[in-house]
């Protein structure tokens, strides 16, 4: 089923907002009184319909809750967040390229929708980190995230943002936040907001999708010790895009 007319207007909105209310100034650096401190996050893209859905969720979320962290961000599943760096953009690019500029695209599956625990408050996320048994870790997305973390990880610089984890101690779990660091501070609508959740009239995501797309984002905060989200703006670094595997051999007689 799709949803009412006013959730596209929304997320259209949205996505104006993030374009064009943050100059680009704000990405200039680290070390100018004049720019906001700069994180950045290695990202995977999943695909369209997952993508929309989510958009899809988060908008409604803001739109009835008031709830705005996740949202804030393309969505995604972080290989790798918060990285604070002393180095240029093109050092970053330049470590993360042999990673994947020869990589083969392969498959993520969707778990479904997972009741998480942070804070001791119940958040919501999509588990994307299992094999199709659901019982064992996707070897390739988290070989990925794990060679991505080591070759980011000696242009890193140890900060101590709320609710983010340093890139040394980060420990990749594939997810795709809905309802999050809201939830983490103050959890009395955590019950009302997964209700709400399950009733949305927006067509689910599929339960598999192909890693293709992967990017790294330059964002920046007004204040990464505090309700970060709340002045969240990014831009797009890079992406790469893997290369397609190669198809099965018919088996058919010809």
């Amino acid at each position: 089923m799709t949803s009412p007319d006013r959730t596209h207007e929304f997320a259209a909105e949205q996505g104006r907002r993030s374009l064009s209310t943050h100059p680009s100034s704000e990405f200039a650096g680290q070390t100018s009184g004049r720019t906001r401190p700069v994180r950045y996050g290695m990202f995977l893209r999943p695909d369209p319909r997952t993508c929309w859905h989510i958009t899809q969720a988060t908008s409604a979320l803001r739109a009835q809750f008031g709830l705005i962290s996740a949202g804030a961000f393309p969505p995604h599943a972080t290989l790798i967040g918060n990285l604070c760096t002393e180095h240029g953009e093109s050092d970053l690019t330049a470590v993360i390229d042999p990673v994947l500029s020869s990589l083969t695209a392969f498959p993520v599956y969707n778990s479904g929708l997972a009741r998480g625990t942070n804070n001791g408050h119940t958040t919501y996320e999509y588990n994307i980190n299992l094999d199709p048994t659901t019982t064992l870790p996707n070897v390739d997305l988290n070989r990925v995230a794990k060679a991505v973390k080591a070759a980011v990880l000696p242009l890193s610089k140890p900060v101590r943002d709320r609710f983010s984890t340093p890139v040394a101690d980060y420990e990749f779990a594939g997810h795709l936040g809905i309802a999050s660091h809201e939830l983490m501070i103050d959890g009395h609508l955590s019950e009302e907001v997964g209700e709400y959740l399950h009733q949305l009239p927006i067509d689910p995501p599929p339960a598999m999708f192909m890693a293709r797309w992967f990017t790294l984002y330059a964002i920046t905060s007004a204040d990464w010790g505090g309700n970060w989200w709340e002045s969240l703006a990014w831009r797009v670094v890079r992406s790469w895009r893997a290369t397609e595997p190669p198809k099965a051999a018919s088996t058919l007689p010809e």
